[in-house]
């Protein structure tokens, strides 16, 4: 049977039609788990109708006695292969006879921890002989793209009973990557840190739950005087002070936010650009250009060139010491967000 997507594999799986066999191959770690986890509970066995081999531990004989054995008081077993990419040739010729001839008590997953498309394990022949047979649901478990792991963020606290805005996700695909076993981890985290009555995870959640690092206090900053938040803009600064970082360091980042809008804001009024040419030369991102562009439109193109004016100024105070970096940053803050 052709491969399916990991998401289609989730829409297809029921209690009606459990298959005979299930082959779950791929480098996602993290969804090779999530299936074999998802086939366990529709199939909803306990542990004497379940077992597990490894099969650089296992012979192949043990495993199709394991197929073999009928279910104790229920209609059907689990017997799981794990590390199937790295069979012995004898082992491989058994599994393929379970492949080709399935027990209908038992529902047997094989799991390969290697990649679909192009693969080089030795063991690549079972991938092209469960693709091939009909007995055989096979689930490309393949490493996710970065718009896939978004919208599992999204789905995941969906299923939560809560939504999240687009710049936490963006963040929290920044800090932890694109590993869906760490970006769980940290969607756990914050469900459990605002609890059932919290509906909506904000930015301002993410900050308190994850901690002030610079990498997350520079986006908030940034974000927040992009919105003329001027209050938590002060607050962030004062943090990012407190914990050592160089206010010559937040100019330059305020500086770049401002420098970003003047652009965008001088190419959609004196150079007729639509706003979506306009934000797409300074890259924002299509998923966060209404917010960005609801964002500039709090500011004229006169008052973001006095900001540019007002940024040099603050250079030259820092850089000469006729202020301290404290009141040059806030002073510079309060300027822009008037």
């Amino acid at each position: 049977m052709k491969f399916s997507t990991v998401s289609m594999f989730r829409k297809n799986l029921s209690a009606k039609k459990i298959c005979p066999i299930y082959f779950l191959a791929g480098e996602e770690n993290f969804l090779l788990d999530d299936c074999l986890k998802r086939i366990e509970k529709i199939i909803n066995i306990d542990d004497l109708n379940r077992e597990v081999f490894q099969a650089t531990e296992s012979s192949g004989r043990d495993i199709l006695n394991s197929v073999e054995t009928l279910p104790f008081l229920t209609e059907k077993r689990i017997v799981v292969l794990k590390m199937a990419n790295k069979l012995k040739n004898e082992d491989f010729k058994i599994v393929e006879q379970i492949i080709e001839n399935p027990v209908d008590t038992t529902c047997f997953i094989i799991v390969f921890q290697d990649k679909v498309k192009n693969s080089t394990s030795k063991r690549k022949d079972l991938i092209a002989i469960c693709e091939k047979s009909n007995n055989c649901y096979c689930v490309d478990c393949k490493k996710p793209y970065e718009k896939d792991v978004k919208a599992f963020i999204q789905e995941e606290f969906n299923n939560r009973g809560k939504t999240i805005d687009l710049d936490v996700v963006q963040q929290i695909v920044n800090d932890t990557g694109l590993d869906l076993q760490n970006v769980s981890n940290e969607i756990e985290k914050i469900s459990l840190y605002l609890g059932k009555d919290k509906k909506n995870v904000t930015v301002e959640d993410f900050v308190k739950i994850s901690g002030f690092t610079k990498e997350i206090n520079i986006f908030m900053l940034t974000n927040s005087i992009e919105e003329k938040n001027l209050k938590y803009s002060l607050f962030i600064i004062e943090q990012m002070l407190k914990t050592g970082e160089k206010a010559i360091g937040l100019l330059s980042a305020i500086s770049n936010a401002v420098r970003k809008m003047l652009i965008a804001k001088s190419l959609m009024e004196e150079k007729n650009y639509t706003s979506q040419d306009a934000l797409n030369y300074i890259r924002v991102y299509a998923y966060f250009q209404y917010k960005y562009l609801n964002n500039l439109s709090k500011y004229t193109l006169l008052h973001l060139k006095k900001c540019l004016k007002e940024i040099l100024k603050t250079d030259v105070a820092l850089k000469t010491g006729k202020t301290d970096d404290k009141s040059a940053i806030e002073n510079l803050v309060l300027f822009i967000c008037k």
